[in-house]
């Protein structure tokens, strides 16, 4: 059992810095110009669904 709520933990962990890196590629490409808002904004939503799907 604890190793299970162990192995949640870490997945947690990883789904959290995985989240916090596509964040920042994608306000980067924003910035940067690579991107156009309404880009940035669609991927801000993919992003956030993929990592709540992740923490199931």
């Amino acid at each position: 059992m604890e190793e299970n709520k162990k192995e949640m933990t870490e997945q947690k962990k990883e789904s959290v810095i995985q989240r916090l890196w596509l964040t920042y590629y994608n306000d980067t490409l924003y910035d940067k110009g690579v991107i156009t808002e309404e880009e940035r904004n669609r991927m801000r939503v993919a992003i956030k669904a993929r990592a709540a799907s992740m923490e199931r």
